[in-house]
């Protein structure tokens, strides 16, 4: 269903104006009265809270943002190794994106893209900017072992923290010296040959506490499991050794120094370094890719009560990520091309009518009549040199050695004119990437000459003042600036432009006595942009507790997503930089409704939730030519001869995308080449609406969370309406693709679970065991079929390969904790993965096509045959166990 962007706004402000904020969250450490008894009557999940998380966390809770609170003795529990095994397993509503397994991950919550939910650690936002090489993903360089908490601010919420924010804040929380002496040491090892050794210290500088230092390290080594099954690689890419194991590899280093100015002031600074090693390839294409990141990270935070009503907080940051890698493909045997023959070869062919070979059997047949020309490829014309490849033990390399027991040259090497490699067959590897809009070298080789850094710069402050008039009215100004840019290798051909965003933002917080229980907070942002247009948005959050426990919140506004530094324009000569390009757009509500309360000595909270959001103004890129009036070939005097667009089919072409009027006037004036490219946003629209219901208790020793979302993220179907056609052929058929896949206009994004049931529940007898169960019981999630695949249709009408739900799938994880010693300072955890052994995917693709496999290079099938894809998936873990030991002194 496509949502109405006026009646959903209409129908979320109703609700917001008759409802209002979640229980709550956590509150700053601070001794003011008026702290006290906010945190007293605030709840999450049934709980009055504690004072040890962020003071934002807790006005959000207040004024009308559905807040979720992850303790630090829920993630000990669980014995995660990264953090996407952490969100998957406690944030709810979440999907990770890519393969945690694997080394790369992103975090979605709601439905959205990789762009939408902003992961902040310690302030600082842990998003790609892109680079040239591939994405960096900074969620990875997240340490686990150092996590104290993570608060989840659900609904749009650019407003406080500038882009990426459309469906939520995923904030982390990071362990930081506080003036006394303590510390952790642990081991963990297990599964996967997975070896792990961790530790922090934090201890005084002076006798009064006031500088203090926290220094941590962690080292992590394992091979992981098998991710893709044997059936996934493609014959080429299996018998050049792609078939492998994945390992990963994390170290990191970091001091954190606290200077406690006075007491409610304080200056805190921050410096990590850590590198993510890993291999990236993929089963119809790449022989061997090892992936080495880097991503050293500075922060900054100050804080400061000027009196009773004025505070101040300014955070800072400065990160500098850089990627290389080596990426191997294989390099087969070709089919020849006819100029590639000698002359006296060619002129043979001519003379028997022959233009091309297509396939591999009409060159070979060819070959067979003319004697001295090698019917494959030659590339040792002498024979063996003596290398490792001649080895004879059962038969050699499988690659490299004639298998073909009724051959003469059996045993022995290919690559003569006697016993050429065979067409289709791999020959060796290849390095696979050049700088392609840059200097067009070598990029993901192993030396100095063919391997190159990629990278970029990201920095920014963000300076937020809150006042408190009185009781009844609070006030808030921000300031934040957010600046990136390219720091790759110069051969890439990168612009040298920055983007920066500079944005001004206040609240005006309402708890009106005339309504007693109300709060109210109405927000607005100005952001003034460089290189890209400026961006405004707003933001209303309210809640209305009801009494009896019963409570209604809501929040609704815009937020947005700024365009990276490959999005802007910036990759290449050839590629133009649109100054009206708008960010993403993301129009969001997200109410409800709920009781909490105590019961059996214990809490219980209930709620039930509903999301609505829209995702506009997509960033894609168009031809100058394809866009711009002033390159149409119909009018009086045409910019260049041979243009290929009148005005009707450009006018045509700018249906469908915001035209980037100014930049074309001044293409035009500059005589920009019409097959140049330009940024500029699709008016392609996403929509997502859902659910959530979700139920929390806490009792003397047992405790349980669980939560479902329901869920719908529509996305246009590529699909719809298009012309089935026989599998092996290039003809329509006069009917349109059968099933939804044809029918549908819309359909569920790619990778999006349409909905999830989650849980965590703790047993604990006594103050030393603790038993833990993560349940995740998921429904279907979509790999889509291609364009080209999905339309294939077998003789009676049918789809010859149908789209791939790799959802439907239960997995259970467990812990059990033991506590050692009169301070319980040795804690002992065994952790189980996929108890029940389930098999399933972490991701998957509909239909990769196989262009290296051998009968499609032999011409025997190609991209109409439904035999040139295949799909596979990312298997999860198997059962698996690990055991971890920390003292804690």
């Amino acid at each position: 269903m496509r949502l109405d962007k006026n009646r959903s706004l209409k129908f979320g402000l109703s609700v917001l104006m008759a409802s209002a904020a979640i229980p709550a969250a956590l509150a700053q450490q601070g001794d003011s009265k008026e702290d006290s008894r906010r945190l007293e009557t605030i709840r999450v999940e049934g709980q009055t809270v504690d004072a040890s998380a962020s003071d934002i966390a807790v006005d959000f809770a207040e004024y009308g943002t559905q807040v979720q609170l992850i303790s630090s003795e829920e993630i000990e529990t669980g014995g995660f190794t990264n953090f996407g095994e952490l969100a998957s397993g406690l944030i709810r509503g979440a999907n990770i994106g890519y393969s945690p397994d694997e080394g790369e991950f992103t975090i979605r919550i709601d439905g959205g893209t990789d762009r939408d939910t902003l992961l902040l650690v310690d302030g600082v936002p842990f998003f790609d900017r892109s680079s040239p090489l591939e994405d960096l993903w900074p969620a990875t360089a997240i340490d686990p072992r150092m996590i104290d908490g993570v608060e989840v601010y659900r609904g749009g919420n650019s407003l406080y923290f500038g882009s990426n924010g459309g469906l939520g804040v995923v904030s982390v929380k990071t362990k930081r010296p506080d003036g006394t002496q303590k510390g952790e040491f642990g081991v963990y090892a297990g599964s996967f040959k997975t070896r792990e050794y961790y530790g922090n210290m934090s201890f005084p500088l002076d006798k009064a506490g006031k500088h203090s230092v926290l220094v941590y390290g962690r080292s992590y080594e394992t091979d992981a499991h098998e991710l893709f099954d044997e059936e996934a690689y493609g014959d080429n890419v299996l018998a050049l050794g792609g078939r492998h194991e994945f390992p990963y590899s994390f170290n990191s280093l970091g001091i954190k120094y606290l200077w406690d100015i006075a007491p409610e002031t304080e200056l805190l600074l921050g410096a990590s370094y850590t590198t993510i090693d890993f291999r990236d390839s993929f089963p119809q294409s790449t022989i061997f890719q090892p992936n080495f990141t880097e991503f050293p990270i500075y922060t900054g935070e100050f804080k400061h009560r000027f009196n009773d009503k004025l505070k101040l907080n300014i955070e800072a940051h400065y990160q500098d990520p850089q990627l290389k890698n080596n990426e191997i493909d294989a390099r087969i045997c070709q089919i020849p091309r006819l100029s590639d023959l000698p002359e006296d070869i060619q002129a043979i062919a001519a003379g028997q009518g022959i233009s091309s070979f297509s396939t591999a059997t009409e060159f070979e047949s060819f070959a067979a009549g003319i004697s001295g020309l090698a019917a494959g490829c030659v590339t040792n014309p002498v024979g063996s040199a003596g290398s490792a490849s001649d080895d004879r033990l059962n038969g050699g390399s499988n690659f490299y050695i004639n298998q073909d027991p009724d051959s003469p040259y059996f045993g022995q090497p290919y690559g003569t004119h006697q016993n050429p490699f065979p067409i289709g067959a791999p020959i060796g590897y290849v390095v696979q990437s050049t700088a392609s809009f840059g200097d067009g070298g070598l990029t993901k080789g192993f030396g100095t000459t063919d391997q190159r850094e990629s990278g970029y710069v990201d920095y920014g402050l963000n300076a937020r003042a809150t006042y408190t008039v009185n009781e009844y009215i609070e006030l808030v100004a921000g300031l934040q600036n957010t600046t990136y840019k390219d720091n790759s290798d110069d051969s890439f051909g990168v612009k040298d432009v920055k983007l920066t965003s500079t944005g001004v933002y206040g609240d005006l917080r309402l708890s009106l006595p005339v309504l007693d229980g109300f709060s109210g907070s109405f927000a607005a942002r100005q952001d003034f942009n460089d290189n890209f247009d400026d961006q405004s948005i707003w933001k209303v959050g309210l809640r209305q507790n009801l009494g009896y426990g019963i409570y209604a919140r809501g929040s609704g506004g815009t937020s947005y997503s700024l365009p990276k530094i490959d999005e802007i324009g910036a990759f290449g000569s050839g590629a133009n930089i649109n100054p009206g390009l708008e960010p993403q757009e993301v129009s969001a509500i997200n109410v409800g409704a709920g009781i909490d309360g105590d019961i059996f000595g214990g809490t219980y909270n209930v709620e039930i939730g509903y999301f609505e959001t829209e995702i506009e103004n997509l960033f894609s890129s168009r031809a100058i030519g394809a866009v711009c009036y002033e390159y149409a070939n119909d009018v009086a005097n045409p910019l260049f001869n041979n243009l290929n667009n009148d005005t009707a089919a450009i006018e045509q072409n700018r249906r469908n995308i915001i035209p980037p009027s100014e930049f074309c006037a001044t293409a035009a004036a500059g005589l920009n080449d019409p097959g140049e490219t330009v940024a500029v946003n699709a008016l392609r629209q996403q929509d997502i609406e859902g659910f959530t219901i979700d139920v929390a208790f806490d009792f003397d020793q047992w405790q349980a969370d669980f939560s479902y979302t329901d869920m719908e993220s529509l996305e246009p179907n590529p699909v719809f309406g298009t012309m089935a056609r026989l599998d092996g052929s290039t003809t329509d058929l006069g009917f349109v693709v059968p099933g939804k896949a044809g029918s549908a206009e819309y359909r569920q994004s790619s990778e999006r679970p349409e909905w999830t049931l989650s849980g965590l529940i703790t047993y604990t007898p006594t103050d030393r065991w603790t038993f833990a169960l993560n349940p995740r019981l998921q429904g279907p999630e979509w790999a889509y079929a291609g364009t080209s695949l999905a339309r294939m249709v077998d003789e009676n009408g049918n789809r010859v390969v149908e789209d791939l739900n790799f959802g439907d799938y239960f997995v259970l994880n467990g812990s059990v904790q033991y506590f050692l010693g009169e301070e319980k300072q040795h804690r002992f955890l065994i952790r189980g993965v996929n108890l029940l052994d389930e098999e399933y995917y972490e991701r998957a693709s509909g239909g990769s096509g196989y262009s290296r496999d051998r009968a499609v290079v032999r011409g025997e099938v190609g991209p109409n045959d439904s035999a040139y894809y295949r799909q596979y998936g990312w298997n999860g873990k198997p059962r698996s166990f690990w055991i971890q030991y920390e003292y804690s002194f």
